[in-house]
């Protein structure tokens, strides 16, 4: 019975230590983001109006970084780094960078589908040439293709 009690507490101590170790990395990782967040600061010049919206902004940097070291991770040809737009999430960029404006309700009142949906194809010419219309030029002889490139 002693050595089933001897046991139990050291399993429980093991995990109590692996979990100490996990929290304290994590804390670690965490203050690492925030000194790298102030260094980020300092080089683009990003000044918060209060301490609610830094912390948010730490959140949005760190997952912006979190995505950055994981895509330079992969075998790729580029790689990324934070620059001056890391502490904005993907929307507040589309928002105030692409000049994307979203439609106003969304797709409400927005049509969609065919827009000859309804014409009668017994209504239709049979055929029509564009060229009488103005809408087309005459077909035009180039010659063979690729023969203006030879000409001086």
């Amino acid at each position: 019975m002693a050595s089933y009690s001897q046991g139990l507490l050291f399993a429980i101590l093991a995990c109590a230590c692996v979990l100490t170790t996990l929290a304290a990395r994590d804390l670690a990782d965490d203050w690492s983001i925030v000194a790298r967040h102030e260094q980020w600061m300092a080089k683009y010049g990003r000044v918060y109006s209060d301490v609610a919206e830094k912390a948010q902004r730490v959140e949005v940097f760190k997952a912006n970084v979190v995505f950055i070291e994981s895509v330079n991770a992969g075998n790729n040809k580029f790689w990324l780094e934070a620059n001056q737009f890391a502490d904005i999430t993907n929307d507040e960029f589309k928002a105030t960078h692409t000049g994307y404006k979203a439609p106003v309700g969304g797709n409400k009142g927005r049509k969609t589908g065919f827009r000859y949906a309804n014409v009668s194809l017994n209504a239709l010419p049979a055929s029509v040439d564009w060229r009488t219309k103005g809408a087309v030029t005459p077909i035009k002889d180039q010659g063979q293709c690729g023969k203006h490139i030879f000409r001086q």
